[in-house]
């Protein structure tokens, strides 16, 4: 009898632990820069405040650009826009 009790525990115990597991997420966002330095910078801020304001920890080498395009209107204050993605692990 004891150890069909231990059996029937360990998938129990298996199942109430799955909520435990952090999750993945991949967070995109955009910003605007004056230049392409600070456009990247400013997508990349942004996607890590996401991801911290939902308690996760954001994964920096995962950063990607995605897209990136400068204005053909040289009086706009910030013409570089860029798009960004990255990882983020949720509890």
């Amino acid at each position: 009898m004891q150890k069909a009790w231990t059996g029937m525990a360990a998938p129990m115990t298996a199942i109430a632990a799955q909520p435990a597991l952090a999750e993945v997420v991949n967070l995109t966002n955009g910003a605007d820069g004056q230049n392409e330095a600070r456009g990247v910078a400013a997508v990349r801020g942004e996607l890590v405040a996401a991801c911290t304001d939902r308690g996760g920890k954001p994964d920096a080498a995962s950063f990607e650009i995605v897209f990136e395009k400068t204005s053909d209107n040289p009086e706009m204050p910030k013409p570089y826009y860029v798009d960004g993605k990255m990882k983020c692990d949720l509890p």
